[in-house]
């Protein structure tokens, strides 16, 4: 996952951001090495989160904790690969909306795991159906928040305004989600859930309202190409 997360940080590099990055092998090694750190950097908030990849999805084999971590691999690198689309005066401007992306990102699950303990079910429960369902949500999140960030620079006060007009859809989302953990997740009647229709049919139906508020609110309209 690591290694297709950088992928599609290459891809987006190569297609999405500023025109003096997108062909200079330097400044796209810089990035994607950027991009490297960041990614381990943010995983290691986790625990905030109650998972732990080292403890959870290594050393105690658990599949659900596996899928959880791969999503939240993917939202981390969606909200990093946001702050670099478009054009901007230095890496420091990457720094800042990727940080502001993926803070919203952590935001969301803590307050999350919260209200409905869905980590809990992940880490110790090792209910399949619920670790894709957290994976979904989350890039469902970061393809959201990516979103939110990206665009020419302006300053850090437009940043902000744009992370409020262009991420609010997030605050349904994790409303939604939390309304169906109500439902979805294991019960004493039933401690595993299908996968299908309790795990990967959530995550896909939060992906595709993701994917939605990005049709609604193209990138094309934010991006100097």
């Amino acid at each position: 996952m690591p290694l297709v997360s950088l992928a599609l940080l290459l891809a987006v590099l190569r297609k999405l951001s500023s025109l003096d990055v997108r062909d200079n092998p330097i400044y796209l090694l810089f990035y994607l090495v950027m991009g490297a750190v960041w990614l381990g950097l943010a995983m290691r908030l986790l625990p905030f989160c109650d998972l732990s990849v080292r403890d959870d999805a290594l050393e105690r084999g658990n599949q659900a904790a596996t899928y959880a971590v791969c999503g939240a691999l993917m939202a981390i690198t969606l909200c990093f690969a946001g702050g670099n689309i478009g054009s901007g005066p230095g890496w420091w401007v990457v720094v800042e909306s990727a940080g502001l992306a993926t803070l919203g990102l952590f935001t969301v699950w803590i307050a999350l795991q919260a209200s409905t303990q869905i980590s809990d079910s992940v880490s110790i429960g090792r209910d399949d159906a619920c670790g894709i369902r957290l994976a979904g949500l989350l890039i469902a999140v970061g393809i959201v928040f990516g979103r939110a960030v990206a665009g020419d620079w302006h300053g850090e006060g437009e940043m902000v305004v744009d992370f409020v007009r262009y991420g609010w859809p997030v605050i349904i989302l994790a409303g939604l989600a939390a309304l169906a953990e109500l439902r979805l997740r294991p019960s004493v009647q039933q401690p595993l859930r299908p996968i299908v229709t309790f795990g990967l049919l959530p995550a896909l139906i939060y992906v595709g309202l993701a994917l939605v508020v990005l049709a609604v609110e193209p990138l094309s309209q934010v991006i100097a190409f």
